[in-house]
């Protein structure tokens, strides 16, 4: 009996960590449920994975990536891996960082995976962007062009590749990492990894993590104290009189003086 008992708590265990938490939003009068993992003990921010691509898709691997940040302490949601959306992920950010942020959450982190790459970059370079702590391109790439110089971003940036990656990724990392040297970027090729990180997830948890632990945290700026100016009020002929210059002859007229 005891080993059954036991038995059925791991798999309890086993379920409640491989299913996934929903995150509600809406958008254009949606409302969408997204895969979301929380974070339980430890807590440093949000992260935001976006799996790049023109049709939303499953991606077993970003889901376990998601699960094992949940466990280092970073709550994760995932964006274009839902078939039945089809609100374009894109569309979806605005209201994922609003409401990640609603959560107290003093770091999200955008993560984006694969291609359309360029669909984050040009978003977060608006001044009208939601702002977040920083942009993890992994193996990330564009089928389309690569960035130009005109390209803003507000904050930290981190290109991450496998040592055996696509061509395309490696050689538009390389790209990159001339438009953005002035920037506060960092690239790295992860030894041994391909682009499914099949062999290398937990190293792959292991940099991205200890590069996002040091982001500085969202710190809310306070609702500026409204004051009224109330401007001072004068007659006619003022009647403010100055000391050193009045003559006071006629407003006391012949004091007696002290007995």
């Amino acid at each position: 009996m005891a080993q059954i008992i036991r038995t059925f708590l791991i798999f309890f265990l086993i379920i409640s960590s491989v299913q996934a938490d929903k995150l509600d939003i809406t958008v254009d009068q949606n409302t969408l449920s997204l895969p979301y993992w929380q974070a339980k003990k430890i807590r440093y921010g949000a992260v935001i994975i976006v799996r790049g691509g023109q049709q939303p898709e499953w991606s077993q691997l970003l889901a376990d990536f998601a699960k094992q940040l949940a466990r280092t302490g970073w709550s994760a949601v995932l964006l274009n891996c839902d078939k039945s959306t089809t609100i374009p992920w894109i569309n979806q950010i605005p209201e994922v960082i609003s409401t990640l942020r609603q959560n107290k959450n003093t770091r999200i982190i955008l993560i984006h995976y694969g291609e359309q790459l360029n669909q984050s970059l040009d978003y977060f370079s608006k001044p009208q962007s939601k702002m977040i702590n920083g942009l993890v391109m992994l193996s990330a790439y564009d089928l389309d062009n690569k960035p130009d110089g005109s390209v803003k971003l507000r904050f930290p940036l981190f290109d991450v590749a496998g040592q055996f990656d696509y061509d395309t990724v490696l050689s538009q990392m390389e790209y990159r990492g001339k438009e953005f040297k002035d920037r506060n970027y960092i690239a790295v090729e992860m030894p041994g990894a391909r682009h499914d990180y099949e062999y290398s997830k937990k190293l792959l948890v292991a940099y991205i993590h200890g590069w996002m632990a040091k982001l500085p945290e969202f710190v809310p700026q306070p609702r500026p104290i409204q004051t009224s100016y109330i401007p001072p009020i004068y007659t006619p002929d003022s009647q403010i009189a100055v000391l050193s210059d009045s003559d006071w002859t006629g407003f006391i007229d012949n004091p007696k003086a002290p007995e």
